[in-house]
């Protein structure tokens, strides 16, 4: 429901956070630079809502959309995923539809100075 998602800005004034969201799509990818079959799976991405639009159509229906900052992720040893705040990808393509994407809470990894 996008009603319970908020731009990241808002999350900074609050105890709850809103704004974390993920998007699994299917995707084609090549194995090496020289493979000429794409392999097509799965693939996870992990952002924050930077803004919301709402595009609408003569009152006829409407469309919100999410403009995001995605992150870098790994995996760590323990299957645990980690997101690296610090490090934006795909900032060519920021937009997303509401529908798409799932709510995500982040928790902060003390051990780890690089991420935040």
């Amino acid at each position: 429901m996008v009603i319970d998602f908020t731009q990241k800005n808002c999350d900074l004034r609050l105890k709850t956070q809103n704004s974390g969201v993920t998007l699994t799509t299917l995707t084609s990818s090549f194995a090496r630079s020289k493979d000429k079959n794409p392999i097509v799976g799965d693939v996870t991405y992990y952002g924050t809502i930077e803004d919301i639009i709402k595009v609408d159509f003569r009152s006829k229906f409407s469309v919100v959309l999410f403009r995001c900052d995605w992150y870098h992720v790994d995996v760590d040893d323990l299957g645990l995923t980690r997101v690296h705040f610090k490090k934006l990808h795909y900032k060519d393509d920021p937009y997303v539809l509401a529908s798409q994407v799932h709510e995500v809470f982040y928790v902060p990894d003390f051990l780890e100075n690089d991420i935040y």
